[in-house]
């Protein structure tokens, strides 16, 4: 096979770049390339442009929504950009109202207030400490990594990487209980632990270290998370091409050919920000590098499943309490509303469902589905079965452009895989989540477009094909 060698970047501001999906991280990328005199052909293989990032407005009626996939913002002082960009195309945050010492635990088929004095009081203080125990230990591994930008050189990074979580949990040998609470909780957030790498989470814990549980997942956008995508692809000059799956990329000494199912298109250089797994099925001229064609054969990815109900109305809160949100040792794990801010009588309630769990109902039939999850609900708030007024359920493992809800490190991947997704290779870049320290957020999709057309825009040479 053909090498090919480095070349002299194009001087700025003169090339084509072409960016394959359409979701935050392409869109961003091409708009600050457009912005620094870039030509740009962003192509998408759906009808719409988004990504995970999608607002659910049907079958809901009083113009209630709710969000299918990337949903909230944390403070300015977390999510910086993602602060920025809404400002920038005039759209508002508004706050998920997750008031302090609202909501409840639902546990062992007990409600009390969501807080650790709520679990004291009423399962005893040997759960709460347990659980904090889980989190100190961890917080003295992240006091270890001090370069967010290159994790793999933490000391012996590549040895807690190969550590598989569970495996690491159960030398805690925490109560029954409080282990329950750990993993419901990582399940939530990322996966089952025995999915998951321990460097990936100590990543994430220094990450946040320092950060207030009050900081995070404060926001949605006003009128739906899907208006910033929307308002980004706008602002280009090409529109963007939809329903076109990309089948080839093709890199030369000269430049990019990328072939998709409405032609083809030719460019300097070319960034991939989709997830991984649909690149299984596009051939790249020359081959990926090892490390490259691992990380698509096989970065672990979350199965979360998103069940979301509209009731006629809001039994979960009155003006003494509020039920929502809900942590349960159910295995719907975590609901929320999704109507917080929004008018009407009626709300709508979001449950989370993850890892095992998710895999099991994706493995259901839509209506199935939701009558799983809507028995549990009435298990937590009585009466919950006789309000429904719709549903619908969303389910990215089945979604053919995703494959899966977002990244989520497994073993050994961490310290392997996630530093060569961030490198160039020839005149291919990656972005999306999986590729920034903030993996799994919009924020992370966000920053990595930024990072991809930062790249472009130095004029030095890009890494070699061998």
């Amino acid at each position: 096979m053909a090498s090919l060698r480095p070349q002299p970047a194009l001087a700025a501001n003169t090339g084509h770049v072409i960016v394959v999906g359409a979701g935050l991280a392409g869109l961003v990328a091409a708009y600050e390339l457009q912005k620094a005199g870039w030509q740009v052909t962003v192509i998408e293989a759906r009808d719409r442009v988004g990504g995970r990032v999608t607002t659910v407005r049907s079958p809901f009626t009083g113009g209630q929504h709710a969000e299918g996939g990337g949903e909230y913002i944390d403070s300015l002082r977390v999510h910086r950009q993602m602060h920025r960009y809404v400002r920038a195309f005039g759209l508002q945050l508004e706050p998920v109202n997750r008031i302090p010492n609202q909501g409840i635990y639902y546990l062992q088929g007990q409600r009390f207030p969501l807080s650790n004095q709520g679990i004291e009081d009423t399962l005893g203080g040997q759960v709460w400490q347990d659980d904090d125990r889980f989190w100190d230990e961890l917080q003295v591994l992240a006091q270890t990594l001090t370069d967010l930008d290159h994790p793999e050189r933490a000391p012996k990074a590549a040895e807690l990487d190969r550590i598989v979580l569970s495996r690491w949990i159960e030398q805690l040998e925490q109560v029954p209980l409080a282990r329950t609470l750990t993993e419901q909780y990582l399940r939530g957030e990322y996966d089952d632990p025995e999915w998951l790498s321990l460097f990936f989470l100590v990543q994430q814990a220094a990450l946040y270290d320092q950060v207030p549980d009050q900081r995070l997942e404060m926001y949605r956008i006003r009128g739906g998370n899907a208006q910033l995508p929307q308002e980004i692809a706008r602002s280009l000059t090409r529109p963007v091409v939809l329903n076109a799956p990309v089948t080839e990329i093709k890199q030369t000494a000269l430049g990019v050919e990328v072939t998709h199912e409405q032609g083809q298109v030719s460019g300097d250089f070319v960034i991939i920000a989709t997830p991984l797994p649909p690149l299984r099925t596009v051939r790249f001229d020359p081959a990926l590098s090892p490390d490259l064609q691992q990380a698509i054969a096989e970065l672990n990815y979350g199965s979360h499943v998103k069940v979301i109900s509209q009731f006629s109305h809001r039994f979960w809160h009155n003006q003494q309490t509020n039920t929502v949100p809900t942590i349960t040792d159910l295995p719907l794990g975590f609901v929320s509303e999704a109507t917080a801010n929004q008018p009407g009588q009626s709300g709508i309630l979001t449950a989370y469902v993850s890892g095992k769990y998710g895999r099991q109902l994706a493995a259901m039939v839509e209506g199935d589905r939701i009558q799983t999850a809507l028995a549990q609900l009435e298990e937590i708030y009585p009466g919950a079965e006789n309000s429904l007024m719709a549903a619908k359920s969303y389910v990215w493992a089945h979604d053919p452009w995703v494959g899966g809800s977002y990244s989520a490190y497994g073993p050994g991947q961490m310290t392997t895989l996630w530093p060569a997704l961030r490198r160039p290779y020839g005149r291919l870049l990656f972005a999306g989540e999986h590729t920034d320290t903030y993996i799994g957020y919009m924020e992370g999709a966000v920053r990595s477009g930024q990072r991809a057309a930062a790249i472009l825009q130095k004029s030095r040479p890009l890494a070699s094909i061998d």
